[in-house]
């Protein structure tokens, strides 16, 4: 080269210098503004966030008082909108676009409904029972997944495009500088389809499909369990209902026993046998007796409300429950052997499912060893390639320009056999886990046989003594009928007092209220030992629970009035 074409050089150099500048310049304020909006973005998002944690959030909202995302100075996305603040202090605003609950069952206004009716609208439409349901189909889901580690799968791909080449290639031939602009384009088309089996793996296959199996399961064991749930909580809100109605019957008979009293103590005070304190006396027992029956009322709406929660109805409507309190009952005792135990531990829904999950675990161990194994596979594609490219300005070539169109269509089929050697110690881990949650899931069963064990016995235990207290309120009852009758009796023929005659009152109705709380109380002891036992699965089971205690003649529940 030359003085003259090395100055040419250097002065072609000289020019694209600035050039260079200038794209180094633009290089580093694109990086500043991304980092300047990095920053900015950062700095937004702790404005979001409540400023202390002793201060309340103050994110906004929008007109119809949905939250969104944003600052006081407005929300992104809101244009020619309102944003609204939220309300000051602890407490949220009132999200008017917020998707409404679907509508709760409903009951017929003239339909009177007995326990059966009541447990098989909450099997139908208790929230519980469908969350139940999803679940046993989503591990059912898991089940066919599981499965489908067994079959071929086959993917297809199809792709195409475009590509421009355009390469500016400088030479020097015979002393003289010559440039040479090659390009290459074209259009580029692929088609293909896959084939995927793993043929063998020593078991691992096997061990998924197992554990996927044993959840699913453990998940329709629990979707029994829940049915059982749904059942044994209507049956107590159902029981304690009736009890609320049935002591609001006797709260009335007591009411009208007081206003006898007060009559006989007015007759006594116009015949000249009683006095004033007397007459004081039985209206001080009124008033007693028309605030407890209020209380007794509002105990019934409150029981009412329990019921309809859950049989999972629309609390603001009415609901005519059919009750039968007046029964004569007899009942005997019942013991459960050890056999009887074990039996219902067997069956009862938490300690089934905790047996399963510890199935799954086993399942798992045994999938984990197999990870040391080797698999047999065989896979294989068949495929379409279509290239259209056009080569112009090729050296050393006489003419301008060459088309090119290939079209290529071919397949392979391969087999081939997959040896673990080294993972850093992934296989290794994952064994451990396994074994770690076989151990879990095996004290979780022993610890779930355990407590339903105590949860037997103790329901057992209490049904003794429901059994117990009903029958003492029956004889507790009789005799406190009699000695308030004979006392009502002698203060009408002026031998009695005032004050006896009114705690003779009051122990009747205690006496009243205790048989009718016994008597609910000892059918809800049954429901809730069969609840134990995992026999409640339906509603007559209740109904043969109920009839287990009828019999022969015995003091009703609700017997007993004042002499007019």
């Amino acid at each position: 080269m030359d003085g003259f074409e090395w100055k040419q050089v250097m002065e072609r150099k000289k020019m694209q210098q600035p050039g260079k500048v200038w794209r180094r310049a633009v290089l580093v304020c694109s990086a500043l503004l991304c980092s300047s909006a990095l920053s900015g973005c950062q700095t937004t998002a702790m404005r979001n966030m409540p400023p202390a944690p002793n201060q309340p959030w103050n994110a906004p909202v929008d007109v119809n008082g949905h939250i969104i995302e944003g600052h006081e100075k407005g929300a992104p996305g809101q244009k020619g909108g309102r944003v609204l603040k939220m309300p000051a202090g602890y407490r949220l605003a009132s999200d008017r676009v917020l998707p409404q609950p679907a509508a709760l069952g409903t009951v017929q206004v003239d339909h009177s409904y007995d326990l059966a009716d009541l447990i098989d609208m909450a099997q139908s439409i208790n929230p519980s029972t469908r969350q139940a349901w999803d679940a046993a189909r989503v591990s059912a889901a898991e089940t066919g997944i599981a499965r489908s580690a067994y079959l071929p799968h086959l993917t297809a791909v199809a792709m195409g495009g475009y590509g421009l080449l355009e390469p500016h290639n400088r030479f020097r031939v015979a002393g003289q500088h010559a440039s040479l602009n090659t390009r290459l384009q074209g259009t580029l088309e692929r088609q293909q389809v896959g084939l995927e089996w793993l043929l063998f793996d020593f078991g691992k296959r096997r061990a998924v499909m197992e554990e996927a199996t044993q959840k699913s399961i453990g998940q329709n064991i629990l979707f029994t369990g829940e049915h059982q749930k749904v059942i044994h909580k209507v049956a107590l809100a159902y029981y304690r209902y009736a009890a609320a109605l049935n002591n609001v019957a006797l709260v009335r008979q007591s009411l009208e026993n007081a206003h006898a009293i007060a009559r006989a103590a007015d007759a006594n005070l116009r015949n000249g046998e009683g006095t004033v304190i007397d007459t004081s006396q039985a209206e001080q027992a009124v008033a007693e007796a028309e605030l407890v029956l209020a209380r007794t009322e509002g105990d019934v709406e409150t029981y009412r409300l329990e019921l309809l929660a859950a049989v999972g109805v629309n609390p603001s409507q009415p609901l005519h429950v059919q009750t039968d309190s007046g029964r004569n009952i007899r009942v005997e005792d019942i013991r459960l052997s050890d056999e009887m135990v074990h039996e219902a531990v067997a069956r009862r829904p938490d300690v089934l499912a905790a047996y399963t999950s510890l199935r799954a675990a086993q399942s798992a161990v045994e999938g984990a060893r197999a990870s040391y194994r080797p698999q047999i596979f065989m896979s294989g594609n068949v495929g379409y390639n279509f290239d259209d490219l056009h080569f112009r300005n090729l050296p050393l070539v006489n003419v301008n320009s060459i088309n090119d169109r290939v079209h290529t269509f071919g397949g392979l089929i391969t087999a081939g056999i997959s040896v673990p050697i080294y993972d850093g110690g992934l296989r290794r881990n994952r064994l451990r886990q396994a074994h770690e949650r076989e151990d879990s899931a095996r004290a979780a069963l022993q610890d779930t046989q355990n407590n339903a064990v105590r949860t037997i016995v103790s329901a057992e235990a209490m049904l003794h003594t429901g059994i117990t207290a009903y029958q003492a309120a029956l004889s507790l009852q009789k005799a406190s009928q009699t000695g308030f009758d004979a006392a009502l009796t002698a203060y009408r023929s002026g031998d009695g007092t005032m004050t006896r005659m009114l705690e003779l009152q009051n122990t009747l109705l205690n006496a009243r209220l205790s048989v009718s709380d016994s008597y609910y109380g000892m059918l809800s002891a049954a429901a809730s030992l069969a609840y134990a036992a995992g026999t409640l699965g339906s509603s007559s089971v209740l109904s043969n629970i109920e009839g287990s205690l009828e019999a022969a003649p015995a003091v009703p529940v609700s017997s007993g009035q004042a002499p007019g």
